[in-house]
């Protein structure tokens, strides 16, 4: 036992380090008592105080406007499909056979998504006007197209589109419709020329290519009679001064020597849905200053290397965009039908393959497709 006077001391000290401790805790307690009013008078001279609500409105909350203010930020963000300020021409497709086709492919997707219990997308008619309201997105920068008419059968009814805005026409007889060569119908495709909006001759040309064997067609009397209408046509092109449409496959040796016989170097042309070779393409744009090549959606394929690297070397200013709608739709799209909406995808695969921006490729398309068949 202490005696009482050490007691006494022991007793002053164990205060002196308690009374501290009790102090500690106290300031703690009040700190995290009052660490939400300071985040608070912090945020108030930051901010200013909060607006009272508004009056409710009349128009009805949209799901956007009930997202959070960091979900807002981030789409704002985001880049906005088809937001690259620049439209687009579908410089070569079918709209006579690509609505038809539209029309039983929404109608398949509908009964398909009602049997699965889904809700069924929109049923379209064969019908432009209808099919154009539809576009959205990338899509929706489409401003116009050149419709092609290239068979005795189908040219009225591929004529019939110039009635409508953004539309223009080219009318002549394709490779494999050489049989319709006669000349009532060369009558008519020269009437034609005359007409509004009715901006080149064909698509014309040659095609070899035979299904069966993967390779070239040996039948002469066939190459024989596409080599006299394709002649016939580049003559009638060159004689009226009119924008020149060429189809050529699996026939390249062929298609240069007419084209160089009976075109003059400054014909203006285009070479739509390019498969051929490097080698074609560069003799093709050294041979014609004013030739422009097309390119599908064949250059979004995977086997399609060989194209793509005619891509990556054809100058910016001799590329023409166009589907060949309703055939080889591009990714994402592959599978579908091919329209003229689907021209944005052309492009941006284009703008990928070029080591450009996109905005770039629609820029210089668009000038090229008004240099070619002005507008």
């Amino acid at each position: 036992p202490h005696p009482p006077m050490e007691r006494r001391t022991l007793m002053v000290l164990a205060l002196a380090g308690f009374l501290p401790a009790v102090c500690m805790w106290t300031s703690l307690s009040f700190s995290t008592a009052t660490r939400g009013d300071q985040r608070r008078r912090v945020a108030l001279a930051a901010f200013g105080r909060r607006k009272p609500a508004a009056a409710p409105s009349s128009t009805p909350a949209t799901e956007a406007g009930r997202r959070s203010l960091s979900t807002r930020y981030k789409a704002k963000l985001q880049p906005k499909l088809g937001s690259s300020g620049e439209g687009f021409v579908d410089t070569h497709c079918h709209l006579d056979i690509i609505l038809p086709r539209l029309a039983r492919q929404s109608h398949e997707d509908a009964r398909k998504a009602k049997e699965a219990g889904q809700e069924p997308p929109r049923r379209l008619n064969a019908d432009f006007a209808e099919w154009r309201s539809t576009l959205q997105g990338a899509e929706s920068g489409f401003e116009g197209c050149v419709n092609v008419g290239c068979g005795a059968a189908s040219l009225d009814a591929a004529a019939a589109f110039l009635a409508h805005d953004g539309v223009h026409g080219a009318f002549g007889i394709h490779p494999l419709n050489a049989n319709d060569w006669s000349e009532a119908v060369e009558e008519k495709l020269l009437d034609m020329m005359s007409w509004d909006k009715v901006v080149a001759w064909g698509e014309c040309g040659l095609d070899y290519f035979d299904k069966n064997t993967k390779g070239q067609i040996q039948d002469l009397e066939k190459r024989s009679l596409q080599r006299r209408v394709f002649e016939r046509q580049l003559e009638l092109a060159a004689s009226l001064d009119k924008p020149l449409v060429v189809h050529t496959r699996y026939a390249e040796e062929d298609t240069l020597e007419l084209m160089t016989k009976l075109l003059p170097a400054t014909q203006p042309v285009h070479v739509h849905c390019f498969t051929s070779s490097l080698a074609m393409s560069k003799a093709l744009l050294e041979r014609f200053p004013r030739l422009f090549i097309g390119f599908t959606g064949v250059v979004t394929f995977r086997n399609a290397a060989d194209v793509q690297e005619v891509v990556r070397q054809t100058p910016l200013d001799r590329i023409l965009l166009e589907t060949d709608g309703p055939y080889m739709a591009p990714e994402p799209h592959r599978g579908r039908v091919a329209h003229p909406g689907h021209v944005y995808y052309v492009a941006e695969r284009i703008a990928k393959l070029k080591g450009v921006q996109l905005q770039d490729v629609l820029k210089a398309c668009r000038e090229n497709t008004e240099q070619v068949y002005g507008f």
